[in-house]
Order: C-alpha cells, then sequence, then structure tokens
C-alpha cells in the first residue's frame, strides 16, 4: 500500500479537489465516497476494481474497514496519517475511509414509469434526501433543473445513502418538460392552491412527479407541465412541508396504491 504523507501529494490534491469542487467532479468525471456505507453500495453496483481507497492509518484495522480492503486491490489503497485524512473529510466524525471513484452513468430502469422532475431544490441535504426518499419507493430516474444542487457532492450523496447509484440522475436540464416528450403518464406537481389532495389522485400507472423550493413552490410554467395539480393536506398554521417530507407523503402515496392494488390482485386470484 501506497503512502501519501504530504498535501502537495497529487491525488491528495486531486481528492480534496473533488470533495470540494462540482467543477472538478465534471471534468475528471470521478466523485468522491466518504465513509464505509456509500462505498459499499458503490461497490455493490460498479465493483472496486477502479476505485482508489483512501485510509487513515489509525483506523484501518476497523472491521468495516478491513471488509473493504479485502475486495481491493492492494495497489489503489493510499494510507494517510490521521491529520491529513482529516482534512479531506467535512463530517464530524471521520470513518476513515473515503474513496475516487468514476462518476457513474447510469440510464433509466424501463420502462421509465416513474421520474422525478425537480426544480429550484438548493439544499444539497435535502436533495439527497429525496433522491433516496423516491428510489426507496421505486422511481427509475431523477431529472434536475438548472439551479438545482449537485446531485454528486459529498453532502448530496451522504442523504442519498446510494440512490444516486440506482437512479437515472439528469442534471442542469434547461427545460424540464424535454424530460417529459416520451412520457405518457399522469404529471403530478404540489401547489397549495390545488383543489385536489395527494390521496384522491389515481397514481398506479406512469407517473412523473414534479417538486420545487418549499420557500418559492413552483413556478406557474413549470405548474402548467402537470395535468394534476395536489395538495398535501397538513395540520392548521403549518404553510409548507420541507421538499424532501413532501416527496416522501407523495412518492409513498403511490407505493401505497400499487401495494394495496397487488394485494386486492392477490385477494381476488386465490382459490
Amino acid at each position: 500500500m501506497e503512502r501519501i504523507t504530504s498535501r502537495h501529494n497529487a491525488q491528495f490534491k486531486h481528492a480534496r479537489k473533488l470533495a470540494k469542487s462540482a467543477r472538478a467532479r465534471t471534468e475528471s468525471r470521478q466523485v468522491f465516497l466518504d465513509g464505509t456505507r456509500l462505498i459499499e453500495a458503490y461497490a455493490a453496483r460498479f465493483g472496486l476494481g477502479a476505485v482508489t481507497l483512501l485510509v487513515s492509518e489509525h483506523r484501518a484495522d476497523r472491521p468495516e474497514i478491513q471488509r473493504i480492503l479485502a475486495k481491493a486491490e492492494s495497489a489503489r489503497v493510499r494510507l494517510l496519517p490521521d491529520e491529513l485524512f482529516a482534512d479531506l473529510t467535512r463530517v464530524e466524525t471521520p470513518e476513515g475511509i473515503s474513496a475516487l471513484a468514476a462518476l457513474p452513468t447510469i440510464q433509466p430502469t424501463l420502462p421509465d414509469d416513474f421520474r422525478i422532475l425537480l426544480e429550484g431544490v438548493q439544499d444539497s441535504g435535502n436533495l439527497g434526501a429525496l433522491l433516496r426518499t423516491a428510489a426507496a419507493a421505486g422511481a427509475t430516474s431523477a431529472c434536475l433543473a438548472k439551479g438545482c444542487a449537485d446531485a454528486w457532492s459529498p453532502r448530496s450523496l451522504r442523504g442519498g445513502m446510494g440512490a444516486q447509484f440506482s437512479l437515472a440522475v439528469r442534471e442542469h436540464v434547461d427545460e424540464l418538460a424535454s424530460s417529459l416528450t416520451d412520457f405518457q403518464g399522469t404529471v403530478v406537481a404540489t401547489s397549495p392552491r390545488a383543489a385536489q389532495t395527494i390521496y384522491e389522485v389515481d397514481l398506479r400507472g406512469p407517473v412523473a412527479m414534479i417538486f420545487g423550493s418549499e420557500g418559492r413552490g413552483l413556478p406557474q410554467a413549470i405548474l402548467s407541465m402537470a395535468n394534476q395539480l395536489v395538495h398535501i393536506p397538513m395540520a392548521g398554521g403549518i404553510e409548507s412541508l420541507n421538499v424532501a417530507a413532501a416527496a416522501a407523503v407523495c412518492c409513498f402515496e403511490r407505493h401505497r396504491q400499487l401495494q394495496q392494488t397487488s394485494r386486492s390482485g392477490e385477494r381476488h386470484s386465490a382459490p
């Protein structure tokens, strides 16, 4: 295993750029993965063959880190002094391992019948949590308009906990409508002025859901793309939900409807 002992080391400087700069990630087509869960999620989908691991030398013997190292080529492992490793991570309690990995290119699972469209979601933690929720509810792709947070920043990746490795994520889209040109299904957008609630709409077929910043909401041009405007009923005195929470309500309402239909079909087909 190679040791990195200087902040002037080229690979160390590259890792710092990946951790901090969206431009560096775009130009190099690489991402910075921080922590065992993200690295294992990436490895489960893409393997570790081309991944460089950066390990804090006094934490290298932790069982969860040893489990990852056992699957990696020793030539692609770099040991760092603890204080040097701490310069790479943005978490208060570093786990002691990070990775430089190729930016995944994921094609949507076909049929691409559950899409998430995002407008103005600028907080990377919210974005990551929303993508994680959408993936857990069965979404196949996510389309992010210009102005959304970077889906591949370390904070977004931590919030997503591997969701970015299973969703087909398309970023920096000029016109969200372009992602619906081939879509034939229900397009849902949330609006506090909508007459219907999310619970009154049939979501069992192909669905695209549009979410925006909870501060500004969705502009009229985006709302006009939807053929179903809905609101989420809330207790008095509360005006809006965090966008990740709103997405959770809507996405899992679709999941609930599909599960209910499946259970009903099983009962009717039973002898």
